[in-house]
């Protein structure tokens, strides 16, 4: 159970590296403040997006869907929080933050996800 769990976490985070990783190299072209703001964004945004996934795919499945939609909500809640205080930390203690790579890249990453469960879609519907 728990290497389906890292698995299935793993799924969607490597995804994140790679894109974080391809986009701070990018913006290195640009400038040192661009790349290491667009690292940082990228990390954000993997690090609240596993911490979710450890909550809600780790949580005990039961055939109680309020108890379900429970955990999921108070990942979510708590995932904001995280990402609220990161981003407070980045802008208060890192000069200078380029603010458009950060958020650019932190927003890139963050959707990733939907995107990794687009391409896995229809291997689900064929059943594999």
């Amino acid at each position: 159970m728990q290497k389906q769990l890292l698995n299935r976490v793993i799924g969607y985070v490597v995804p994140q590296l790679i894109l974080t990783a391809v986009a701070a190299v990018l913006l290195l072209l640009v400038s040192l403040p661009a790349a290491y703001s667009a690292l940082i964004g990228g990390i954000i945004a993997m690090v609240t997006t596993t911490w979710f996934a450890l909550k809600v795919f780790a949580g005990r499945k039961t055939n109680q869907p309020a108890v379900e939609l429970r955990t999921f909500y108070l990942a979510e809640i708590n995932k904001l929080v995280i990402t609220g205080a990161m981003f407070i930390a980045v802008f208060v203690i890192i000069k200078p933050v380029n603010g458009a790579a950060l958020l650019a890249v932190y927003f890139v990453v963050y959707i990733t996800p939907v995107f990794v469960d687009a391409l896995k879609q229809p291997k689900r519907r064929r059943g594999n």
